[in-house]
């Protein structure tokens, strides 16, 4: 049985189309918190679209198709597979929560992007990583 998405589609209209692209939720047992992150295209013209990450518990993010061109660009040349964009939560010692959302490139061209997370066991301990990744629209 397939389980409900906790974020929704936004609804296109006459100026705006939504594309799902990616999904992915995650349970933090600490806080006893969902997380979840719909990707999807946003599109207002032929030309003018871009990518958001959108989250029910943080900040997501924005991906213009030039700011990724030139990062995807500038990532090759110093031997990066892959580079962070928008809102991040970094591990520390005292806690494990890893959120990010990655880039990836192959040679210097944006090829897809990717949802990391890793959230908490009750006991406050790294629980299980969950990874999505989904091509870059062309």
């Amino acid at each position: 049985m397939d389980q409900q998405q906790l974020l929704d589609l936004p609804t296109s209209d006459a100026s705006r189309k939504y594309e799902q692209l990616g999904y992915l939720d995650a349970y933090d047992a600490v806080l006893n918190c969902d997380y979840a992150f719909l990707a999807y295209k946003e599109t207002e013209s032929a030309t003018d679209w871009r990518v958001r990450i959108r989250s029910s518990a943080t900040a997501g993010a924005v991906f213009e198709p030039a700011m990724m061109k030139n990062k995807s660009r500038e990532a090759n040349a110093q031997g990066k597979p892959w580079f962070q964009w928008g809102y991040s939560f970094d591990p520390s010692p005292a806690d494990p929560r890893n959120i990010q959302f990655r880039v990836h490139h192959r040679d210097g061209q944006t090829s897809e992007v990717e949802m990391y997370v890793c959230l908490r066991k009750a006991d406050g301990t790294a629980g299980a990583q969950k990874v999505v990744r989904f091509p870059w629209p062309a």
